[in-house]
């Protein structure tokens, strides 16, 4: 199973540029100092999200979980993966949902060691989330099953 935001990071990405654009031709043809000013100092945040935007992409296959990250406008093929463990090392996973962003946060045992991985889940529908929800409530209830 494979999940990713990539369309909507790509349409957020798309929007920011043509607000960039928009603004830099503004700024050429407004000649007043305090608007040129005010215009370019929007453009700044708007430069740095768009830099910052990530897509995700969640795959679930063979036994491991992968989570695959690159930006909206990379044209490579092959994205290596950003995390890749096995499914069994899960033994719990929660979700943070704040006003701008939501986490997944995965609680993870390896051996004597535990530990846990926070993924940025921006862009992704409430149907995606509830699938990954589901995909990884059957990984924590076979792992919790193996471990009693």
């Amino acid at each position: 199973m494979k999940i990713s935001n990539h369309t909507t990071i790509k349409a957020i990405a798309i929007i920011l540029v043509f607000l960039g654009v928009v603004l830099l031709l503004s700024i050429v043809f407004i000649h007043q100092e305090l608007v040129s000013d005010f215009l370019l100092f929007m453009i700044v945040p708007l430069v740095v999200i768009f830099f910052k935007l990530e897509v995700v992409i969640y795959e679930l296959s063979g036994g491991w979980i992968t989570i695959r990250k690159t930006h909206p406008f990379t044209f490579k093929k092959f994205i290596a993966p950003e995390i890749e463990l096995p499914e069994n090392s899960i033994r719990d996973y929660n979700f943070i949902h704040n006003p701008l962003q939501e986490s997944l946060v995965l609680d993870m045992q390896r051996s004597d060691r535990k530990f846990a991985i926070k993924i940025q889940l921006l862009g992704f529908s409430h149907q995606q989330r509830e699938k990954i929800s589901s995909s990884l409530l059957s990984v924590v209830s076979q792992n919790n099953l193996r471990s009693v």
